[in-house]
């Protein structure tokens, strides 16, 4: 299904916004969708009475009309509205489970029109314990149809930012009440008949299920061809991130942590402990590298096969610790990672799964290595979210364009607890030509990458910007006219009004990183400053402490080699300009990394 903008602005809404919520509840009643919060993930709603209005979620998401819908609810009391059976099994589970993070089917009533059930004479029901869901569903006065707010095949949102990534401009307002609690979706239970039927796991588990019926709970089998999926899930590509995931075992005797349901349900995620090795004991040390091992065994697998490409690690703690301490610089340079609290703590994993999938694929990793969790309870439902993620597994949803590499959205420099400012410094010989190109070219992938945030920190937000010099430069030089057309054309920014500027001491303390056009250039800075020695490269040497080696047709080891085409015709400007673009956006991740700095 065609998606099409139909708002030139989305508004966010804030979870503590009383009169701005009642404001979505009444929009929504009259036919908008609104994406809102809960506990599980944020989900994309409309007037379950309204065919037109519900009609809007399928084209905002790009969804299948035959993959059915959740009615959720604020009050137990809205329940008869929407189905025309309560069996004794699910007054059973809406009397233990509800509010909570539960989807339980039962038969509809002729209220609910066909396209909320995708032609089903059943419907699910859900009513969230989450405190602004609640409000906000108390408010509409009308159940809510909602799946997931996001672009339909791609990973499920977990706080208000991510759905804006994927809704803007689709949907009439997003209500922002924090990050979501679990981080996988409702358990979806089939209570028409006698013995529950789970038909998606989640973090009310099958154990839970069963002592509430007295009795076992089965699994649904898979979908036949041509068959309606009963709830969401079950039959299209889901939670599948633009980057391959492949799923690295849990090492055998590992126990997992956080895998009862706390009497609050809130999740009790586990206290984060990074391992300190001298203070570790040999089984503890052990343990941790049958955790951490797999990923690096894989890693230099396809790093053997492939040298230039980047692999994204969704993993605990320890994994990340065992990478550092191995101390191998180019493995480190070609890794990016996610860390979601500590391996074997299944909550935290689920909580962040959606989240860490977003943001690896938002480094522009290729592979993605994801700690995998055998166990019952939340360790099932994770590993139902995993497994589609990294099988791609389900039909691919009619009409959908090719995926994209995700981009993430605007983040104002209020939004991060402190900020912190960056510079990369370009240097070659007179500032007229190589070097400004190089500051354009940055400026311009520093743009279309924004925000960033420190490595050490997602709460640290990082200004960075890009200036170049010259080791023989006059000040206030013009630049070259003919790198000035090249750049315009090649890159898009206009250099005419930029200035030649001599390199100093000064201009190289306030640098992070330096990057000169030639060898001989790097060489006569570290010369002349030793004690900089471990920030400045030449491109050549940048791209080999990164693991990126060149070779000619002969098999030959070659540098960059970027021609200066000062008294060259226009034909020579222009490849090199283009030259000096291809060559930065191939560094731009590693460059950023080195710098401590990351995609937000």
């Amino acid at each position: 299904m065609e998606r099409e903008k139909i708002y030139k602005e989305t508004k966010l809404v804030k979870g503590e916004d009383k009169a701005g919520i009642s404001e979505c509840a009444k929009h929504l009643a009259e036919g908008e969708v609104v994406a809102f919060p809960t506990e599980t993930v944020y989900g994309l709603g409309a007037n379950a009475f309204d065919p037109e209005a519900v009609g809007k979620i399928f084209k905002a998401k790009g969804r299948p009309s035959d993959n059915p819908l959740i009615c959720h609810i604020g009050d137990r009391s809205q329940i008869g509205d929407i189905v025309s059976e309560i069996t004794p099994l699910a007054q059973k589970l809406i009397d233990a489970f509800m509010p909570g993070p539960i989807t339980v089917i039962m038969k509809k009533s002729d209220k609910i029109p066909s396209e909320v059930t995708a032609g089903l004479d059943t419907v699910g029901v859900r009513m969230p314990s989450d405190p602004v869901a609640n409000e906000f569903l108390k408010a509409c006065k009308v159940p809510v149809a909602a799946p997931s707010a996001n672009l339909s095949g791609s990973p499920s949102p977990t706080n208000a930012r991510a759905v804006m990534e994927d809704m803007d401009g689709y949907v009439y307002a997003v209500i922002d009440g924090g990050d979501s609690v679990f981080g996988l979706e409702s358990t979806v239970v089939d209570a028409t008949g006698e013995k529950p039927v789970i038909l998606r796991p989640g973090a009310v588990t099958k154990a839970d299920i069963e002592d509430c019926a007295n009795g076992s709970a089965a699994f649904a089998g898979t979908l036949e061809a041509g068959q309606t999926p009963k709830a969401p899930g079950m039959k299209y590509r889901h939670y599948a991130p633009f980057a391959n995931v492949e799923i690295m075992d849990m090492p055998k005797g590992a126990v997992l942590v956080g895998d009862e349901n706390d009497e609050d349900g809130k999740g009790g995620l586990g206290e984060v402990k990074k391992p300190v090795f001298e203070e570790m004991s040999e089984d503890d040390r052990q343990a941790l590298v049958d955790i951490a091992s797999p990923f690096i065994h894989r890693e230099r697998e396809i790093l053997k096969a492939n040298p230039f490409a980047r692999i994204g690690v969704f993993a605990g703690v320890e994994v990340k610790a065992l990478y550092e301490k191995l101390g191998d610089k180019i493995l480190l340079m070609h890794t990016e990672f996610y860390e979601y609290g500590n391996a074997l703590d299944v909550r935290a994993a689920a909580h962040s799964l959606f989240e860490g999938l977003r943001h690896l694929d938002c480094q522009e990793v290729d592979t993605i290595l994801a700690q995998g969790l055998t166990g019952g309870g939340m360790a099932t439902a994770y590993m139902n979210r995993l497994g589609k993620a990294a099988g791609k597994k389900g039909e691919v949803v009619p009409g959908m364009p090719k995926p994209e590499r995700p981009s993430r959205s605007e983040l104002p420099l209020e939004a991060f607890k402190d900020t912190y400012t960056a510079q990369i410094l370009f240097v070659d010989d007179d500032n007229t030509c190589l070097s400004q190109a190089c500051e354009a070219v940055m400026t311009d992938l520093l743009e279309k990458n924004s925000p960033f945030d420190m490595l050490v920190s997602r709460s640290i937000g990082c200004e960075v910007y890009a200036e170049s010099a010259g080791i023989t430069a006059s000040d206030g030089a013009i630049p070259d006219p003919g790198i000035v057309k090249a750049v315009s054309e090649a890159v898009g920014r206009n250099i005419a009004h930029c200035r030649s500027k001599r390199t100093d001491p000064a201009l190289y303390d306030a640098s992070d990183l330096i990057i000169t056009v030639r060898d001989e250039h790097a060489f006569e800075i570290v010369r002349a400053f030793p004690q900089i020695k471990d920030k400045v490269f030449s491109l050549s040497s940048f791209a080999a402490s990164c693991g990126l080696v060149f070779k000619d047709a002969g098999g030959r080891l070659v540098s960059i080699s970027i021609p200066d085409p000062r008294g060259e015709n226009e034909a020579t400007f222009m490849h090199t300009a283009k030259a000096l673009k291809a060559w930065l956006e191939m560094l731009f991740p590693y460059i950023i990394k080195t710098m401590g700095i990351e995609r937000s």
